[in-house]
């Protein structure tokens, strides 16, 4: 089964990261948000199953977007 990548858009030190997570990588600083966000989509984008999560300034999920075929299916 393929795990999912999660890339967070985070707020550190007056930039936006684009961080992949499990292992804790910072892709990519940026000075604005929405530069961050189009390249954490761009990352995302590119896995087989991923999801973007943007965070507001105090660290809470703003937004979440789910990219490819989810593993985890559910009945409904």
């Amino acid at each position: 089964m393929t795990s999912r990548i999660i890339y967070n858009v985070v707020h550190r030190n007056d930039e936006w990261h684009v961080v992949r997570w499990p292992d804790k990588a910072c892709e990519g600083r940026f000075k604005s948000k929405p530069d961050a966000v189009d390249f954490g989509r761009f990352l995302a984008m590119r896995e087989d199953v991923s999801e973007l999560r943007i965070r507001k300034l105090d660290g809470s999920i703003q937004s979440e977007f789910t990219f490819g075929k989810d593993p985890h299916q559910v009945e409904g």
